[in-house]
């Protein structure tokens, strides 16, 4: 099972693409189309395959996607899991915790509108969240009469803009999918194209395999029978009964005596798994257990972020939380504002909303880290102002 993010600017037709591919795949559920029709004549509305996604009565009234939603699909060689995430700047949030979790991405783009700021931030979001695997749609070609000029004009001004980032897309295709042109058929009306389909070129993604030495973070413990059992996520690797591993932040070894899931005993066990671990060494919430090499431990880090709400300000407190550690840091230096339309850096005192750049974080204690590209779950972290996530980062 392979999972997309589809992502692009607000109105350029993530969900209608989405509702699209659900219905020319077969993939919806018995009875969906029909609830969906009746929807759109109670609103007044013609046919929205983008209401199959928005499920939200909220969303369907603003015509706005507003929650990441989930949902599955298949074509004739696999399953698939799509990621529909906000194009909105104001739910950039959303697309992020989405995103983040994906395989593989879709941006689209509107033939008629052409490439946005947000189509440019949400690009550069792609880079940063590590998302490799990344096809371009330029969608509603219907509305520019199919027009293979405007087609290579948005290829020619898009690719310049993500080689310039570092992103190499595997496919740039030209679609409807209020009509399903190169959707899941070949469109009739752009015969100049000689491309794949949609679908043809997702059946061709591979997925990649991830493998990394053993990460366990601990995050709570209770006692059975006079055992301390310390539970917590194997965030990768694996892990057998009678391992020694080494507890970060202090490194001091840790024997393994029993490893407990739903209240059995286990000889062995890989990630990703919430299990319990008994040992007779002493843990506590946020430590996080290794072997067969050491992680980064550190007081310092000069991290990628995007701040999500309010502001970033030089020499301000906050809270840096990554999986169960939580520790305060002090933002010592702002060292850069990236501007995605023009991807100049500036030196600025403070990080607005929804603006990316780099920073230097003092912690006032040391933390347990890996590079995004290593372990993408001790890579990432949020940072908290008043008790409210208003940023997050990466480790790059």
């Amino acid at each position: 099972m392979l999972s997309i993010a589809f992502v692009g600017h607000i109105d350029h037709g993530k969900s209608t693409l989405i509702g699209r591919l659900l219905y020319d795949t077969k993939s919806l559920p018995k009875g969906k189309i029909e609830e969906i029709k009746k929807t759109c004549k109670a609103l007044g509305r013609k046919l929205e395959f983008a209401y199959i996604c928005d499920a939200l009565e909220e969303e369907r009234k603003n015509q706005m996607t507003i929650e990441t939603s989930q949902t599955f699909f298949h074509s004739k060689k696999r399953e698939y899991v799509i990621i529909d995430a906000p194009g909105h700047k104001e739910f950039l949030k959303n697309m992020i915790t989405g995103t983040s979790q994906a395989d593989a991405a879709i941006l689209i783009v509107d033939a008629k509108e052409g490439i946005k700021e947000q189509t440019k931030r949400h690009a550069y979001l792609l880079k940063l969240l590590g998302i490799k695997k990344v096809i371009v749609t330029i969608n509603k070609m219907d509305l520019v009469n199919y027009e293979e000029k405007i087609f290579e004009n948005i290829r020619k001004n898009l690719l310049s803009y993500l080689k310039e980032i570092g992103i190499k897309p595997i496919d740039l295709i030209p679609i409807s999918a209020y009509y399903g042109d190169n959707v899941v058929e070949n469109s009739k009306r752009m015969k100049w194209w000689n491309g794949s389909t949609l679908i043809e070129t997702l059946d061709k993604l591979q997925k990649e395999k991830e493998s990394f030495d053993f990460r366990f973070a601990v995050q709570d413990k209770y006692e059975l029978n006079g055992e301390a059992i310390y539970l917590g996520n194997i965030l990768s690797g694996n892990l057998k009964k009678g391992d020694i591993v080494k507890s970060f932040p202090e490194g001091k070894d840790v024997k393994v005596e029993k490893i407990i899931c739903s209240e059995k005993e286990l000889k062995s066990v890989n990630s990703p798994k919430a299990v319990g671990i008994v040992t007779k060494a002493k843990l506590r919430r946020g430590d996080i257990l290794a072997k067969d090499s050491n992680p980064i431990i550190t007081k310092e880090i000069t991290p990628s972020v995007f701040c999500l709400i309010d502001e970033i300000k030089e020499n301000e407190d906050l809270i840096l939380r990554c999986v169960t550690q939580e520790v305060g840091c002090k933002v010592k230096k702002i060292l850069e504002r990236i501007d995605v339309e023009t991807l100049k850096r500036e030196e600025v005192k403070e990080l607005k909303e929804t603006e990316i750049g780099k920073l230097k974080l003092i912690l006032k204690n040391p933390i347990v880290l890996e590079k995004f590209g290593r372990l993408k779950e001790l890579g990432r972290f949020v940072l908290l102002k008043n008790g409210k996530i208003i940023a997050g980062g990466i480790i790059t």
